[in-house]
């Protein structure tokens, strides 16, 4: 049986710890994503941002390594004029510990997250020309301290009936919406295995996670790209794909044509390069979701979460991951005749 730890936040510790002042005001909690607790916090010395890190996380063996590494990867990215926004450095670390609790901080910046699912066309091409930015960034001398995050160990199976099994047995709802689409994930797990095996030629090191909630655009529309926690090695390509379909409404359910074929055209348009064949591109893109519904179900199991909160959480998430799976396979289709009407030619690099 998996114990459960809880955070254990003290805002006037760390303040104390790291020299960020006198709290002006009781930190006050923002929305910073699904894995992790975000504060705004004021001080007599400054405003920040403040990332609480999952505990259930943060006790994985390659968890410090690669929070260390992909800060490495913003700091680069903003040396080379990709505006990133990187974690403060305090003695010589990005992470600060105060009572075996983890934080990120960052300067507190304004800008407005455009809501998920929405198009807007301007954006596409921003987003475009950032993706071939950071694609064409050499990161090379970080390659040396890279954890690959991606993991080349065979992996165990799941055991898709088990999870199905022990969500009936604790009365779960999501358990019955598991049963009903088994067939269909050891047919996404299989599409991915084999499409994987094809795209480990091309690599670059990259954010792997930019949708709507990743980046702030300030008041003159300029785009700051915020939560590099899941940067590491990634098929171009693949993030290619993953961004335009963030970008051209794929989570409201009605991907729009010329926000995803704009995107695209642009990435290419300012030095990206498309390497591999667009099929195994797109039957690869379950791999992401397939792992978010392993690590939801695992939450709302209680197997891997710190509270009640993070465990209703999961159980939400479980929901949303099937549906969102049935959709992109609904959409590849479609997508892949557009992608052939575009008739990107692939670089033999």
């Amino acid at each position: 049986m998996t114990t459960n730890l809880s955070y254990r936040i003290d805002f006037s510790k760390l303040c104390a710890k790291f020299n960020l002042g006198q709290l002006s005001a009781e930190p006050e909690p923002i929305f910073g994503g699904f894995l992790h607790k975000m504060y705004r916090m004021q001080t007599d010395q400054g405003l920040y941002a403040v990332k609480a890190l999952n505990p259930q996380i943060m006790k994985r063996k390659t968890a410090m390594g690669n929070f260390i590494f992909s800060e490495k990867v913003a700091r680069l990215a903003y040396q080379n004029g990709i505006n990133a926004l990187p974690a403060i450095v305090s003695n010589g670390s990005c992470i600060h510990e105060v009572d075996s609790q983890y934080y990120l901080l960052f300067p507190w910046v304004l800008g407005r997250i455009i809501p998920t699912g929405t198009v807007e066309m301007n954006c596409c091409k921003i987003m475009g020309e950032i993706l071939a930015q950071i694609h064409r960034t050499d990161f090379s001398q970080l390659l040396l301290d890279q954890q690959d995050k991606e993991g080349n160990a065979t992996k165990a199976a799941v055991n898709w009936k088990d999870y199905a099994f022990r969500g009936e047995q604790e009365g779960l709802e999501w358990a019955y919406l598991l049963s009903d689409n088994l067939d269909k994930i050891y047919h996404w797990e299989k599409l991915v295995s084999s499409s994987g095996n094809l795209l480990t030629k091309h690599k670059v090191i990259s954010h792997r996670d930019l949708d709507q909630k990743n980046v702030l655009w300030d008041e003159n529309h300029m785009p700051i790209l915020i939560d590099w926690e899941a940067a590491g090695t990634i098929n171009p390509t693949q993030e290619l794909m993953d961004v335009a379909f963030y970008w051209s409404g794929f989570e409201s359910g009605n991907v729009s044509k010329e926000a995803f074929c704009t995107l695209i055209s642009t990435y290419r348009n300012h030095g990206g390069e498309i390497c591999d064949n667009w099929l195994d591109v797109l039957n690869d893109g379950f791999r992401g979701k397939i792992e978010w519904l392993i690590y939801n179900i695992r939450r709302s199991l209680g197997l891997e979460c710190t509270d009640e909160t993070e465990q209703e959480l999961g159980a939400s998430e479980v929901f949303k991951t099937i549906q969102a799976l049935n959709d992109y396979a609904d959409v590849i289709p479609q997508c892949l005749e557009w992608l052939l009407e575009m008739d990107v030619p692939f670089s033999d690099k």
